[in-house]
């Protein structure tokens, strides 16, 4: 549906690789328009004469009846461009975002770069962790990639997304160029040195610490953080492919963002490098390591069906639906043992004896039994 308020604008933006154009209409939309294009320069804002593809409506106008109008029809409506600015740059990123279901991986984070080489922290966190103070302020000494949504391809390219950010001093103003708040230029081409998980701290004296996070406990927060994960081919192996690619997801404890200026040079200068080494081989399954099950072994259990599986270091993580699960690392040798296939808890028992001998306490069936009964509860085994 078209605005049919005069006069009306077109700006068009880049976003995550994808144009959005944003329809400008009402009697104030001249200054709107002038605003998007300076708020959103580094993303290559253009006005063009006709609305196509992804779309963003806005009115702004002075007639409360024209605004209230306006948003009853789904636009973005206000008296002034301060007031719809944010709901603008919201509205355009979940236009991209929408555009590039099932083909880039995109988190919620922030990211910086090297200004020479294109090299990238990322900073992935939820609401209050700091994430976007913390973006505009390291962003003043290195360049500026994006404070909200870091996308990434197959072959993990980075695409920037410079938006307009929302001022810390005077948040009225609405949002505000990269440029008028000083934020340095990145370079075209990105790749990935480190992904940041923040853990802000309010109150008390907190030294910037980083701390390693296993493979599989990284995934989880990752995935957490992820939008429109499920529709990838893969996604946790997308996301093990990022958490390699950067030696591992680190968590770091701060407490003002000034601390993590020097934390992100010396991710960028050393990037840190695994102590392990991610699985190659596959695991063995049931019917690998001890042949076909030939008599009736008692209950039964299988797989449910994942929307992805992955191992590192041999401990697994399950995407059921929208939710990932991290397993133990005995879970995970059940799970696998399985394969497509079903098998009776004797059976598993049987294959973990041959694996590991017997536990140190209790017996291998107990502890099939303890297992599987959690797996089947939380929707990754069923009993047949």
């Amino acid at each position: 549906m078209t605005l049919s308020a005069s006069p009306r604008h077109v700006v068009a933006v880049t976003a995550l690789g994808t144009q959005v154009h944003v329809e400008v209409a009402g009697e104030n939309a001249d200054g709107v328009a002038d605003d998007l294009l300076h708020a959103w320069s580094r993303c290559d804002a253009r006005q063009v004469e006709d609305v196509q593809g992804h779309r963003v409506r806005v009115l702004v106008d002075d007639d409360p009846a024209a605004v209230e109008d306006a948003a009853a029809r789904g636009a973005i409506a206000g008296a002034s461009g301060s007031v719809v600015g944010e709901q603008v740059a919201l509205a355009v990123t979940l236009q991209a975002m929408e555009a590039n279901e099932g083909d880039l991986l995109m988190l919620r984070a922030a990211a910086v770069a090297d200004p020479e080489t294109g090299r990238c922290v990322v900073l992935v966190g939820p609401a209050g962790s700091g994430r976007s103070t913390a973006a505009r302020t390291l962003a003043r000494h290195f360049g500026y990639v994006t404070d909200d949504t870091v996308a990434f391809t197959a072959t993990l390219d980075l695409l920037p997304y410079p938006k307009p950010l929302v001022a810390d001093d005077d948040p009225a103003q609405g949002v505000q160029s990269p440029d008028d708040l000083g934020l340095r230029q990145a370079p075209g081409d990105l790749r990935p040195a480190a992904v940041l998980l923040l853990e802000h701290h309010a109150e008390g004296f907190v030294p910037p610490v980083l701390t390693p996070l296993p493979t599989a406990e990284a995934i989880a927060h990752l995935s957490g953080n992820a939008s429109y994960l499920r529709s990838l081919d893969e996604p946790l192996h997308r996301l093990a492919a990022l958490v390699e690619e950067v030696g591992g997801v680190h968590r770091v404890d701060y407490r003002e963002a000034d601390d993590l200026v020097a934390v992100t040079q010396q991710l960028l200068n050393h990037p840190q490098s695994r102590d392990t080494e991610v699985d190659s081989e596959p695991e063995p399954t049931v019917v690998e390591l001890l042949g076909p099950e030939t008599t009736d072994g008692g209950e039964r259990v299988r797989r449910l069906d994942f929307v992805d599986f992955h191992v590192s270091d041999g401990i697994g993580s399950v995407m059921l639906g929208e939710t990932v699960v991290a397993l133990s690392f005995l879970a995970t040798r059940i799970v696998t043992l399985l394969g497509e296939e079903s098998a009776s808890l004797d059976r598993l028992a049987e294959a973990l004896l041959v694996e590991f001998g017997e536990p140190e306490s209790g017996d291998a069936r107990s502890l099939v039994q303890t297992h599987v009964d959690d797996l089947v509860e939380v929707g990754v085994l069923t009993r047949v």
